[in-house]
């Protein structure tokens, strides 16, 4: 069943392929060639069956003409005369006439036949064919012989006759007294036959043939124009698929100068301007410094973090961001970010957990780098005496990473207050990435939560 109904949607699938001029020529032709052949039929039929009723109502005036008289003696029951029997012996025994008309039957109602050339069959009963009993009613009628009608077996017949049927009527009446059976040849019926047929089909083949060309020449010149305006049209799809290819490439584009541009902006604030910021904090504590040592030293850590703030601009100018973390794991990119935070500032961080072998993307890579930064910095600058928990760990296919502090009481601030322009650079950089952000005050400390997606590193 399967198998069928794939042959089934192939051929339908074929079908669809093919030209409206060769669709509408495989239709035509099959109903062309049906409906010509059932015309055929039919008119040959109602033709031939016309040649036979006329060439039976010439015999059955034939009959009544030379038959009719000889037959009078079985009007009242009676017996042909011996010299009608002796006439129709006669007329039955020329050539010309028995090449023709090679055996006669006289029917008498009662299925007796009262005269026959076979003269073994005179005075026998058979039952009446039903032409006879038609004869009978009156009505002239014929068919071809039954080669296995019981009078022809007796006389083993083997050729194939037309029986014509022919009723006698009494003499000046209607009363029909006998009904003549006579047995035509069929060879110039045949031949005659065989020519109407072949006029017939000639006709009717060579119409089928002209409707066809006339109607395929129409549909075929406008299937050509349908074919020209489908290539025409395909020409102007293409086209436009390519513009709104070129508009989609144009779009990407503009949407990744934008992503990268956000990117960007993100690394000013949370390298360059973190930075830049913490020396402004260095540059006020020096003004409080109590022994020139102190301020030596506040002066350096200063130095360290314009440098660094130089260099990174000069990297993100130059389109390099952080390209000494590239080929790091994402447990070497924390340890990273914490040893360069307790160096700037001397603070204390606290380190839990592993990403374990888990490998990102570069983007990610600086994501992660950009949140502890940031992290580490707002938390030193609202918290400096406290410590920071960086906690990692993976959750499937994404990496997550919080940095959690507590809050001093001085400083207390509402979750929406702690947000500042750091971590709203940080979130724009993780949604752009498709992770998820989360900045909140959990009792008295404040927890910074970020998840991304790890990435196979591009090769």
């Amino acid at each position: 069943m399967i198998g069928l109904r794939q042959h089934v949607q192939g051929a339908v699938l074929r079908w669809r392929d093919l030209e409206l001029a060769t669709q509408y020529l495989i239709a035509s032709v099959t109903v062309v060639v049906l409906v010509s052949a059932v015309s055929g039929m039919l008119i040959s039929a109602v033709l031939n069956q016309s040649e036979i009723n006329e060439r039976t109502q010439q015999t059955a005036l034939f009959l009544d003409g030379v038959f009719s008289t000889m037959l009078q003696d079985v009007a009242d029951g009676g017996a042909i005369s011996e010299d009608n029997i002796a006439r129709m012996d006669t007329l039955m025994a020329k050539e010309d006439f028995r090449d023709r008309f090679p055996y006669l039957e006289v029917w008498l109602p009662s299925g007796e036949v009262a005269y026959s050339n076979s003269t073994f069959l005179i005075g026998r009963k058979f039952p009446l064919p039903v032409e006879a009993r038609h004869a009978f009613e009156g009505k002239v009628s014929s068919t071809f012989a039954d080669l296995g009608a019981e009078e022809h077996t007796l006389r083993e017949l083997q050729a194939g006759l037309l029986e014509v049927y022919a009723p006698v009527h009494r003499l000046g009446s209607e009363e029909i007294i006998a009904v003549v059976e006579i047995h035509e040849t069929t060879e110039a019926l045949e031949h005659s036959l065989t020519n109407t047929t072949l006029v017939v089909w000639s006709f009717v083949v060579a119409g089928a043939a002209a409707a066809i060309i006339v109607l395929f020449g129409i549909v075929q010149r406008g299937s050509r124009t349908i074919q020209a305006q489908r290539l025409d049209l395909a020409e102007r799809l293409k086209a436009s698929l390519h513009l709104r290819a070129q508009v989609g490439e144009v779009r990407n584009a503009a949407a990744l100068a934008e992503k990268r541009l956000k990117l960007a902006s993100a690394d000013l604030h949370d390298g360059p301007s973190q930075l830049i910021n913490f020396a402004l904090l260095k540059a006020q504590e020096s003004a409080l410094a109590k022994t020139p040592a102190e301020r030596a030293r506040i002066l350096n850590a200063m130095r360290t973090s314009l440098i660094t703030a130089l260099s990174e601009i000069r990297s993100i100018s130059y389109g390099l961001i952080l390209p000494d973390i590239a080929n790091l794991s994402l447990d070497a990119i924390v340890d990273l970010a914490i040893e360069a935070h307790e160096a700037r500032t001397g603070a204390s961080v606290v380190r839990a957990g592993q990403f374990g072998a888990a490998n990102a993307g570069l983007e990610t890579q600086i994501a992660l780098y950009r949140i502890v930064q940031e992290g580490l910095n707002n938390a030193f600058r609202h918290s400096q005496d406290t410590i920071v928990t960086v906690t990692c760990a993976m959750s499937g296919q994404r990496a997550r990473i919080e940095l959690r502090n507590a809050i001093l009481a001085a400083r207390t601030r509402e979750p929406h207050e702690l947000s500042g322009m750091g971590l709203d650079g940080l979130k724009a950089r993780v949604e752009i990435l498709n992770g998820i952000f989360a900045a909140r005050r959990i009792g008295d400390e404040f927890s910074l939560e970020v998840s991304l997606d790890v990435e196979e590193p591009d090769e």
